[in-house]
């Protein structure tokens, strides 16, 4: 347990730390100056980047599910986390810490969650899966055939309610980030045009 609790802190860490980095840097980028960093050309080009690679995000699960393998696409799953804490980021810094609308305050506080609920997640599979290489150890040790072993994993596996609830709030809230994001979008292009 002292491995999890320690990358848990280890990255509780990090994340406040890009979070104030970026927060500051926006700062700095607006110092002196009569509009926002995040209401300039430049600041709405980190936005967008931002919204790129959150949507970089998705293909990790829709490839998931639209070419499904007993392989786990690893490759794509660190794409997704990468990109899951670039874009963020990105997005922190076009909009600093300037809500001046509900639905930008309301995609920031889904973004939020989304991302916290993406690390909890990240640490309850490799908790879940780290219970489950030392109870197929064990049951290799009684002698069980691997097909036993396999098959008394995979129960264990579809049973494992730390992440059916921790798919009950990730996915909804995705959904929820992807919603408010697209208003927000479609609201500034309507009210402030692409300048």
């Amino acid at each position: 347990m002292t491995g999890v609790r320690s990358r848990l802190m280890a990255v509780v860490a990090v994340s406040i730390a890009g979070v104030m980095s970026a927060l500051a840097f926006e700062a700095l980028l607006s110092l002196e100056k009569v509009t926002p960093f995040g209401h300039t050309g430049y600041g709405h080009g980190v936005g967008w980047a931002g919204l790129a690679s959150t949507l970089l995000v998705f293909v990790y699960p829709i490839r998931k599910r639209v070419t499904p393998s007993h392989r786990w696409p690893r490759g794509w799953f660190r794409v997704h986390m990468v990109a899951g804490v670039l874009g963020p980021l990105l997005i922190f810094i076009h909009s600093g810490a300037h809500y001046h609308a509900v639905v930008p305050i309301l995609a920031m506080g889904s973004m939020v969650i989304v991302v916290v609920s993406g690390i909890v997640g990240q640490l309850v599979h490799a908790f879940s899966l780290r219970a489950l290489n030392e109870h197929r150890h064990e049951l290799q040790h009684r002698g069980l055939s691997e097909r036993e072993v396999d098959a008394q994993l995979h129960g264990m596996a579809s049973q494992e309610e730390a992440f059916r609830l921790w798919q009950a709030i990730h996915a909804p809230m995705t959904l929820m980030f992807l919603a408010f994001t697209a208003l927000h979008v479609v609201g500034a292009l309507f009210f402030a045009g692409m300048s």
